[in-house]
Parts: C-alpha cells; sequence; structure tokens
C-alpha cells in the first residue's frame, strides 16, 4: 500500500534550468498536494487573472502525495503565493517556456505500508539495482479506461464515431462513486435517446454535446469534434501506452523464463527477477516506437511483437493515419524497455503506525521523465514463486 497518507509519496522534479536575472518567462517552484496539475494551473489562472495559454510546464503531477515541479509565466510580474495545499515561489526568469526536454529526472521517496515482512521488498531491491525492470506505462495513464467499452482511440481508427463518443461519455473507469457511476450507466442505457441524455446530463461539457445531438441527432462525427484537443490527446496517448505494454509484455514473456505477473487496470504487467546473457543484452539495448502510422522498427522481434499486437487489435498502422480530430494525430517516440532507478536506496524499516502488526519500507531513488515509481513499487513488492 502506498499513498496512504501525502507524505508517503513524494516526487521532485530535477530539471535542467538556465536561469536569468530577467526575461520574457518568469519561471517557479510550484509544491502542491491534493491537486492534478492541469486543475491547479487552471485554478492560477482564474485567480491570476491570466489566460491558460501563457503558462507552461513540464510533466503532469499526480494528485495524490507531495509533488515539487516547475513552471512559467509569460508574465513578468511576481505571482509567488501560497494557497489552499500549494505554494508559487519565483525562482527567477528564462528566455523560454518549460517544457519537458528540461526535466533531467524525477527523485521520489515513498513509504510502502501493510507489509507482512520487508525481507522481501529488500531481496527485490537489491536484484533491481543491477537488472532494473521493465519501464511499463503504469496503471494512471488508464485512468480513462473502462474495461467494457474499450478505448475511445481503438473506434476512432475503425471509425467508428458513434462506438467512440459512447465510450468517452459513459465510460465508468475504476474508482468511480457509486452516483456518478449509476448516471453514466442510465447515460448508457439511454443512449441516442438525446433529449433523455440532455435530461442526465450533469457537466456543461456534456450539456453541450448532448445539446448539440439533440438538434443533430446522426451527426456524431460532429459531436466529437466537441471535445477538447487536450483531451483528445490523454485519449490517443492512453491507447498507444496500451500497444506499447503488451508489446514489451510479450518480449518479456518469450524471452524470460519464470516471469512473474502484476495485475494491471488495462492488462498484466510481466517482470523479471534477474536477467542474464543474452536476455539481458536484449532489453538493456531495446527501444520500442510508440504505435503510429510511421514506426522505426530496429529490432525484428519487435516489429513482430507489434504484428501480433496489431492483429489482435483488428487494426494496422495504416490505421492510425487519422486526423479526425481537431488534427490531434499519432506520433511514435521511441522509449526504452527497460530501466534502472538511480541511487535506488532503503532509508528504513520500522513498525507501520497506520496498520499494525505490519511494516513499512521508505526507499528513495531517481527515474528518467515519462518512467512511472509505481512500477518499481510493483516490482518491490512481487512475491517471485520459489
Amino acid at each position: 500500500m502506498i499513498k496512504a497518507k501525502p507524505e508517503d509519496f513524494v516526487v521532485r522534479e530535477i530539471a535542467g534550468l538556465s536561469l536569468l536575472p530577467s526575461g520574457p518567462f518568469r519561471v517557479y517552484r510550484l509544491s502542491k498536494s491534493g491537486w492534478t496539475t492541469g486543475d491547479l494551473l487552471k485554478h492560477l489562472a482564474r485567480s491570476l487573472g491570466i489566460s491558460p495559454g501563457v503558462i507552461s510546464y513540464g510533466g503532469r503531477k499526480d494528485k495524490h502525495g507531495l509533488t515539487v515541479q516547475h513552471i512559467a509565466i509569460r508574465d513578468g510580474r511576481d505571482f509567488s503565493r501560497q494557497g489552499r495545499n500549494f505554494s508559487l515561489e519565483s525562482l527567477g526568469f528564462s528566455d523560454r517556456p518549460m517544457g519537458p526536454d528540461l526535466i533531467r529526472a524525477n527523485a521520489f521517496r515513498i513509504t510502502i505500508r501493510g507489509l507482512a515482512e520487508t525481507e522481501t521488498a529488500a531481496r527485490n531491491l537489491e536484484e533491481t539495482k543491477i537488472s532494473g525492470i521493465p519501464n511499463y506505462f503504469d496503471d494512471q495513464r488508464f485512468r480513462s479506461y473502462d474495461p467494457a467499452r474499450g478505448f475511445f482511440a481503438e473506434k476512432v481508427l475503425r471509425r467508428h464515431w458513434n462506438g467512440a463518443l459512447k465510450v468517452f461519455m459513459t465510460s465508468v473507469p475504476a474508482g468511480t462513486r457509486a452516483p456518478e457511476r449509476e448516471r453514466r450507466t442510465a447515460l448508457f442505457e439511454r443512449w441516442k435517446d438525446w433529449p433523455a441524455c440532455l435530461g442526465l446530463a450533469r457537466h456543461p461539457f456534456e450539456k453541450k454535446i448532448f445539446g448539440y445531438l439533440v438538434e443533430h441527432p446522426r451527426e456524431l462525427s460532429r459531436a466529437l469534434h466537441l471535445i477538447s484537443a487536450d483531451e483528445v490527446s490523454m485519449q490517443y496517448a492512453a491507447f498507444q501506452s496500451h500497444l506499447w505494454n503488451e508489446v514489451l509484455r510479450r518480449l518479456v514473456k518469450s524471452r524470460v523464463p519464470g516471469a512473474e505477473a502484476a495485475a494491471g487496470a488495462a492488462g498484466d504487467y510481466l517482470f523479471w527477477r534477474t536477467l542474464e546473457g543474452d536476455a539481458s543484452a536484449f532489453f538493456a539495448g531495446l527501444h520500442i516506437p510508440a504505435a503510429a502510422a510511421k514506426m522505426d522498427f530496429q529490432d525484428a522481434p519487435v516489429r513482430a511483437a507489434y504484428g501480433c499486437v496489431f492483429d489482435m487489435a483488428g487494426i494496422g498502422p495504416a490505421d492510425f493515419r487519422t486526423k479526425a480530430l481537431r488534427s490531434v494525430y499519432f506520433k511514435s517516440f521511441p522509449r526504452k524497455a527497460l530501466v534502472i532507478p538511480g541511487n535506488l536506496r532503503v532509508l528504513g524499516e520500522e513498525p507501520d503506525i497506520l496498520h499494525p502488526g505490519r511494516k513499512s519500507f521508505t526507499l528513495s531513488f531517481e527515474l528518467p521523465r515519462g518512467s512511472y515509481a509505481t512500477i518499481v513499487v510493483k516490482r518491490l513488492t512481487l512475491p517471485f514463486a520459489a
């Protein structure tokens, strides 16, 4: 168990900033808890009376835990302040906006709770220092995913506009509270009865979509264009990440005897205990491209694995040539298949004050941008078969 308390999950962004005494962008350190990066930046824009478009950042940080990151505002005024569960501290100026390319790594301090014993985690930690972990996208990437509805982007690739809109408007992701789950189920059951759906709509965006469909009941593809580009981009990224994970999972299964599975929101994660010989050399130098119309395959096994994954999904690279929604498109990029956490060490082991009779295990490490600390936790708590 992690994130039982905000201080159990601390992440600090390590950025390569070149601060200046003056410039068009003022750079800030943003510390927060209980906010997603997106929600807090919207709040800041409203409270400061500035456009959200003048705020730039390198990466989204989770709402659970204590997070520290950098943002830049294209405005010379000093907006430093303390707010509800956040602080904004001016650091200086820059001649460019904050972006992902400036993030060198993320540093983590994590407490794992509710452990019957800590010997397994300690042993797994030492193995991870040597063999690393598969660099999966973790469940946070799939928060919009509902197994009963499928992926929004998959429907778009099939040109199934009704299905895509239905997924987007009625999905019930894990963790959805009962009243909202019931409302979305009612939307699903009344789908295409647009006046009824409009009556169930709660949010302005829903009212906009269903209001449009009341007036234009057959124009589902046009209704999709009412979804923001940011939302479409996140939905596309979720499906790309799912396909990437499936490729890596197949490669691990085929090359690592005795790989152990941990359940995930959109499929199992397979982990090796140690890597040796040919398997170690293969994964250490492996980069897997994200799915798109044009992909750079440097390894034949990756091409073959993608072929199997595409066949099971009933799609192919040509299907990714779509600019159906606000010119948001699928772009391929290489991602390392294996990552070794930097400076991985144990900070302490002690009785868990939140779970009597159990133990807690605190550790720290660094990861490159885009890698998931929760994947490290999954690996450290996995009880491999003897």
